[in-house]
């Protein structure tokens, strides 16, 4: 079969997943507040990532030990707020001092992060939709009734819950199939990852920030629109999914350029001219 061919399968396979996965977006005021976050903070990390790196590890260790100390808060049988708020702040003060590491460790599980999604994004996407099998099991159940048009969109799009534990057992199921070979790719990224950090932390950490910024400031303005104006947007972004793609890394490189700009050419401060006078 021509490579051609093969490419426009998986385009098509994908687009199906999207429609199978990707189900319209309620116009909620916690949608649009995480959308709205997502895009402002993701735009912070594509054009400041080099400037506030400390801080951006610090916020994250921030959130990150808040829900340790929930979880741990479950267990214990303490009062939740404390327990996040002493969380918090222990994780906190923790990464301000060792943000580097932080920044290490980060090279080297974004990198084989993206090398999982590339091995399991090989080969036919067929794998990922539901059997016929299933589909008819859906029915027979009763789950599938054409009745109103707000409970067909029901039936079409599951549970969230529901459909990311799906999802969850799929990617489980083909990372076990991956099998010794198949770790080989991942396991290569990490290494290289972490050489990175060892040989260019700062710079190799501006360009992973960046490129998860690009991503969280798309997703976030996708998902606004999409809860805003479902019938224009979301059959738009299942049709032509390279548009959120390019995109991505348009608005990833542009950071780029813009970091490495404002890196060649500082401000200068406002205090160094009356000093020049003076010197005169």
């Amino acid at each position: 079969m021509p490579p051609q061919i093969d490419h426009e399968a998986w385009i098509r396979t994908f687009q199906s997943l999207l429609h199978h996965y990707l189900p319209p977006v309620e116009n909620s005021p916690a949608v649009n507040v995480i959308g709205v976050s997502a895009l402002i903070g993701g735009l912070f990390l594509v054009v400041r990532a080099a400037k506030y790196e400390r801080g951006i590890v610090s916020t994250f260790a921030l959130f990150v030990g808040a829900w340790i100390g929930y979880r741990v808060s479950l267990l214990v049988q303490t009062p939740e707020p404390i327990s996040a708020a002493v969380g918090a702040v222990a994780l906190t003060a923790v990464a301000y001092h060792t943000y580097k590491w932080w920044l290490a460790a980060g090279s080297v599980v974004v990198l084989f992060f993206l090398a999982i999604v590339f091995q399991l994004g090989r080969g036919d996407l067929q794998r990922y939709l539901p059997t016929p099998e299933e589909a008819q099991r859906a029915m027979n159940a009763g789950q599938v009734a054409l009745v109103s048009q707000a409970e067909q969109e029901k039936n079409l799009h599951p549970n969230r819950s529901d459909q990311l534990a799906k999802i969850g057992d799929k990617l489980k199921d083909e990372l076990t199939k991956l099998g010794p070979m198949g770790w080989v790719v991942p396991l290569l990224a990490a290494i290289v990852g972490g050489l990175l950090a060892w040989w260019a932390l700062r710079l190799f950490a501006v360009l992973w920030l960046g490129f998860v910024g690009s991503l969280f400031a798309v997703l976030g303005a996708s998902a606004f629109a999409v809860a805003h104006w479902p019938r224009e947007v979301h059959p738009g972004l299942i049709a032509h999914p390279e548009i959120p793609a390019y995109t991505a890394l348009a608005v990833w490189l542009l950071g780029l350029i813009w970091q490495a700009k404002e890196a060649r050419f500082p401000k200068k401060k406002p205090a160094e001219a009356p000093k020049e006078a003076a010197k005169a």
